[in-house]
């Protein structure tokens, strides 16, 4: 789209806005269950701005516009927005409250959707803006909503049952254990506001969104009444059982007068503005908590383990076979669209394909080196030849999930490649072969991963490693292993290990495997298995920055990865296979 269109549509925000009353407005990256993936027809930041990574927020007033994101997506902002119109700043060098800070702005009133932030949010930002001399206020109308003609509609989808041979444990169970926590907390009941968590409990998954398998819903559970859906009952009707009964959100008022008094739990941090205020209305006794099932959920079962693993051999077969095709193709007049299409359909010829985890991130050359690059038919690069190819991508299968990144050289590398990569590989063994105390924290994990890539005088602005999962968002909590990893690994966590490097306007380089954390033979130890199989490319590998125990450890796991897979193979891709998986 043309410059020219979103300034006609930041002209018309604007007009709504002075219609309302309004000096500002707060536009996210969300819909009202605050997840990292939105329907098309929540994509309100995307449709004001152009800018289409998976976080941000934008603060637009009469006179300027100004968008905020983190480190993976400084470039892109800039690279999507038009200059004239909008300011671009990475958070945390500047922060909204700093920006703030340098306008002359007071006694402004800014509004923002109650629908789409949460209390937590909601409250920090109304405090950074009373610093500004601003009044932040929650309201039940969208300016972008109005002026958004062709807002998509999603399709009305039914969600389905994820069986309990695949969930590893039974509603019933799940019930059990929240109840406890529930006591634990001196608390009656708790509203589930974050999807994941509702899906994961009741054993339900649906496709409500194109890369996480999700019924979009919240839920009401009471220690004594059981588990409700807050959601459209035509959806539910093909899981209701005997363990929930389905209402609609709008009647959330309704189920909670019969528990007046009780000792009500939310979680501030994904609690939408709007359904805080029905719940302050009511007469419970409103307790704050984090979200009691993250935590469950986060540390798989064996079961969810399996699935795990049974998932990342199928996909190691797809992604062996996608990589023998790329090293015979001739990709000098290919689009790094059409490769990132090429993977999905050959992940999709297996009956057990339900969808890509996220959307692939396809770069080459310079567009590797933004971290959370997309490559859009029509507005994307040829692939370079004598550079790196990063490729990004996953997939969800009926057990499990996965997520895999590949730094792929086409043609040839010169020695700054093969130095940064070697580098980015160091990291990565580091934080494989790790075996620390129970309690270790994420912040702790990301030290171990980035200290080989510092001692080459480099480094990356994002995380090391997130959480993932069990066919649900490929990015979840509560832990991860970042700077900001302040919460300890346990044992069943399924974590990513992706450390990597990205020379502005040259190339980006990462290597991702996905690991699950497990006990160590040692007492109060944990260490990882690495569960993806897939080889990492040895042409980029400078074999005299290795020890002997980093050449070992790719030389196992490339033999694991041909143990495993390789039967599996084409004849063709296991020729390619037993070359890609040679010793170093």
């Amino acid at each position: 789209m043309t410059a020219q269109i979103f300034s006609e549509r930041l002209r018309a925000l604007r007009a709504e806005m002075a219609a309302h009353d309004i000096d500002g407005w707060v536009i996210g990256r969300e819909d009202m269950y605050q997840g990292e993936e939105v329907p098309a027809g929540d994509e309100r930041l995307a449709y004001i701005s152009g800018f289409t990574g998976s976080a941000g927020t934008a603060i637009i007033f009469a006179e300027h516009a100004a968008l905020f994101s983190d480190g993976r997506y400084s470039l892109q902002m800039e690279k999507q927005t038009d200059a004239a119109a909008w300011s671009c700043h990475t958070m945390p060098d500047i922060d909204i409250g700093a920006w703030l800070k340098t306008q002359t702005l007071t006694s402004r009133t800014i509004g923002v959707d109650a629908r789409l932030i949460t209390l937590s949010a909601f409250d920090k930002l109304s405090a950074v803006m009373r610093e500004s001399g601003l009044s932040l206020k929650a309201m039940a109308f969208n300016p972008v909503d109005m002026i958004w003609q062709d807002r998509p509609i999603a399709d009305v989808t039914p969600a389905h049952i994820m069986a309990d041979d695949i969930a590893g444990e039974t509603i019933d169970s799940k019930l059990d254990r929240l109840a406890d926590r529930l006591t634990d907390f001196g608390c009656d009941a708790v509203l589930l506001s974050r999807t994941d968590a509702v899906n994961w409990l009741a054993n339900i998954r649906g496709h409500d969104l194109a890369c996480t398998p999700v019924t979009l819903a919240f839920a009401l559970y009471h220690r004594e009444n059981g588990l409700i859906i807050l959601a459209d009952r035509q959806r539910m009707l093909p899981v209701l059982n005997e363990h929930m009964a389905v209402v609609p959100l709008e009647q959330l008022d309704e189920l909670l007068e019969p528990i007046a008094g009780c000792d009500f739990m939310i979680d501030p941090a994904s609690l939408p503005k709007a359904l805080h205020q029905v719940i302050s209305d009511s007469d419970v006794n409103i307790v704050t908590a984090p979200c009691p099932v993250t935590k469950m959920k986060a540390q798989k079962n064996p079961v969810e383990l399996d699935g795990f693993r049974k998932a990342h051999q199928i996909d190691g077969i797809a992604m062996a076979e996608f990589l023998c095709w790329l090293d015979h193709a001739d990709v000098s007049q290919m689009r790094e669209s059409a490769v990132a299409d090429k993977l999905l359909s050959m992940r999709a010829t297996h009956p057990d394909f339900m969808s890509p985890s996220f959307e692939t991130i396809a770069g080459t050359g310079a567009n590797g080196a933004i971290v959370h690059y997309r490559a859009v038919a029509g507005h994307d690069s040829l692939i370079q030849n004598d550079s790196l190819f990063l490729l990004d991508s996953g997939a969800h299968y009926r057990f499990g999930t996965t997520d895999i990144t590949r730094t792929i050289l086409i043609g040839d590398a010169d020695a700054e490649m093969r130095r940064a990569f070697t580098a980015v590989l160091q990291g990565h063994i580091a934080l494989a072969r790790a075996h620390v105390p129970v309690g270790t924290t994420g912040l702790q994990l990301d030290t171990i991963a980035r200290a080989p890539i510092w001692s080459a005088g480099l480094d990356y602005a994002h995380g090391t490693g997130h959480g993932v999962g069990h066919v649900l968002s490929v990015h979840e909590g509560p832990a991860s292993i970042s700077k900001r990893g302040s919460l300890s690994v346990a044992a069943g966590m399924v974590l990513s290990n992706e450390p990597g490097y990205y020379k502005t306007g040259s190339w980006g380089i990462r290597i991702e495997n996905l690991i699950a954390v497990k006990a160590s033979g040692t007492d109060d130890f944990i260490e990882f298995e690495t569960l993806t199989m897939t080889p990492i490319d040895r042409r980029l590998i400078d074999k005299t920055m290795l020890s002997e125990a980093e050449i070992a450890w790719v030389d196992i796991y490339h033999q694991w990865v041909l143990s495993q897979i390789g039967a599996d193979v084409s004849p063709p891709c296991q020729a390619w296979l037993i070359a890609a998986c040679a010793p170093l």
